[in-house]
């Protein structure tokens, strides 16, 4: 028996020295995997979609939410003290899903980069150029990941090649070399991505959207000369500019340039929008896009579900109800989720601003509905008409769900899809609508020229701030800023001003380490509970329980 073991041993190491190394590895060919999966560029331009893919699923209305909730600019519209980080000390935890819902979401886009990134250099291309934009892709998109990841929960692991079995010895980095990483993958992307005049396809990367998020992140390391000469690559670009007149498929209609920005199908450049960097695609109904049938368990973009307040169910005095049910006119079929603060519909509107500011006027920000139910007795009436002893009338979650300062970007007023209407002829909704079907934002150039005004602001240059400003302001009509009331605070309210929905406010927050103080105050709700530790997420707890080899640090003042 052991001469027998014997004979197999050395049997067993004479094959393996003879044995190419190429013949030993394993390709599977009955399933997809790494090994056969990343053949060709087609494979590569296949996994790229799907980091975008991560991308739309991070702006959905849907995960983003969190981005925006518990902070100065939103708040539950439903149960405003307990859900929706009303209170921090129960719904920010490192056992609380959307923190590790974050954390996987990101890991995955840095995942599928590396493997893209690991793999790519064995493909031939016929054209280096396209391979050259492919690596370009992937280091953007893992740069973006880290740029969250770091802000978001500060030093977090760094991964920059594939893992292919169980690490269990992660270590975290820190917060600035974690920055530093987002920031060389950003520098690549901007130096290799094509420039925004030649983007192959609506919603590509192009190099203006990796100058953009290079400007932010030399803020957030305070580099301030750096920072102003990458918004410089953005604004001084030819091809794009801030739109101050009317365009696209409404400007026949009363509005103005900022209201046309977020008309149905106008946020693309092929509809003339030099203002738009990056925009997230949403195709509605159509092979490859998002099915009617489909919507509710798929990921399409849902602010109008979620953001818009739930104006239909509100009554009258009389007991009847205000409308006849939701329309498109009135703004879809949403069902009231998350709602403003106080602070962003009303605070930061003043010093005279109210009637002046067009981000603020009734298109842009409904604060005002006609009665359209002709059973109501107030039938063809402005709500505002009303006399305020109807209004004293209201419950707590009429004020708080049913009527509260509705967003329009957030929808399509007048120009939903047919298929979503029950009645063509009225507008009514129909039950499986509350969708938003349009395009969405990820970068505009008003917010690199707000980025640039707080780096000129970094240098203690308020007058070139003010001027940076200024020209968003004046877009709309609004009254100029002074040099000497410009800070920190003066620009994030105007970022809620210009960019409310679109910008993810809590990443903003926490790359300044504002999240408490502006929390604090504005709103009413999570201003009571928040700490000054919650300026960061958690380290989720799952994570820290599967890193056994080493100790996954946990952020100051969490408990596992």
């Amino acid at each position: 028996m052991n001469i027998y073991k014997y004979i197999i041993l050395v049997c067993t190491i004479a094959l393996v020295i003879s044995c190419d190394k190429d013949e030993l590895d394993e390709v599977p060919l009955e399933f997809l995997s790494p090994e056969n999966s990343y053949t060709n560029s087609t494979d590569i331009e296949t996994a790229l979609v799907a980091n975008y893919g991560i991308l739309r699923e991070l702006h959905n209305g849907v995960n983003n939410n969190i981005m925006h909730n518990g902070t100065d600019l939103c708040m539950s519209a439903r149960n405003p003290e307990t859900s929706g980080f009303g209170d921090y000390r129960v719904e920010l935890s490192p056992s609380t899903g959307a923190v590790l819902e974050f954390w996987k979401l990101y890991y995955k886009i840095i995942a599928n980069s590396n493997v893209i990134l690991g793999r790519i250099d064995a493909i031939d291309y016929l054209d280096e150029s396209v391979k050259d934009i492919h690596v370009a892709e992937a280091r953007w998109f893992r740069g973006y990941a880290y740029r969250c990841l770091g802000y978001l929960y500060g030093g977090v692991p760094i991964i920059l090649e594939e893992v292919s079995g169980p690490k269990r010895d992660f270590l975290r980095a820190s917060k600035e070399e974690t920055l530093s990483q987002a920031i060389s993958d950003m520098e690549f992307a901007a130096s290799n991505l094509p420039d925004i005049s030649s983007i192959s396809a609506e919603g590509k990367l192009n190099s203006a959207a990796a100058y953009h998020f290079l400007a932010e992140l030399y803020i957030a390391t305070d580099n301030y000369v750096e920072a102003i000469s990458a918004a410089n690559k953005v604004i001084d670009n030819s091809a794009i500019s801030l739109m101050t007149s009317r365009f696209g498929s409404k400007a026949s209609e009363e509005g103005d340039p900022y209201w046309d920005l977020f008309q149905r199908n106008n946020q693309n450049r092929n509809i003339g929008n030099t203002e738009s960097i990056l925009v997230l695609q949403e195709e509605f109904n159509i092979q490859g896009g998002t099915p009617i049938a489909q919507w509710e368990s798929s990921t399409p973009f849902k602010y109008e579900r979620y953001y818009g307040c739930l104006y239909w169910f509100l009554n009258d005095p009389d007991g009847e109800k205000i409308f006849f049910g939701p329309s498109t006119q009135n703004g879809g079929r949403p069902v009231g989720f998350v709602r403003p603060t106080p602070y962003f519909t009303h605070t930061i509107w003043g010093n005279g601003n109210w009637d002046v500011d067009l981000r603020n006027n009734n298109r842009n920000i409904t604060r005002d509905w006609i009665v359209d139910n002709p059973s109501s007795s107030y039938f063809g009436q402005n709500i505002s008409d009303f006399p305020q002893s109807w209004f004293n009338g209201l419950s707590a979650q009429d004020t708080l769900r049913d009527f509260y300062p509705n967003v329009a970007k957030i929808s399509t007023p007048n120009d939903h899809p047919s298929e979503l209407l029950l009645d063509e002829s009225t507008g009514r909704m129909a039950n499986s609508s509350g969708q938003t079907v349009t395009d969405w934002y990820l970068i505009r150039v008003a917010e690199t020229y707000l980025l640039r005004a707080e780096a000129y602001l970094g240098q203690e240059n308020t007058i070139a701030a003010a001027a940076d400003i200024n020209v968003v302001r004046s877009r709309s009509q609004a009254i100029p800023v002074v040099p000497g009331d410009v800070d920190i605070n003066y620009i994030l309210d105007e970022r809620m001003r210009e960019l409310n929905y679109e910008e993810d406010r809590r990443l903003t927050l926490a790359r300044l380490g504002l999240v408490y103080d502006r929390t604090v105050l504005g709103n009413p709700f999570a201003g009571t509970t928040i700490e000054a530790f919650n300026n960061l997420f958690p380290i989720p707890f799952s994570e820290i329980q599967l890193n056994t080899e080493l100790e996954l640090e946990q952020n100051s003042g969490y408990v596992n």
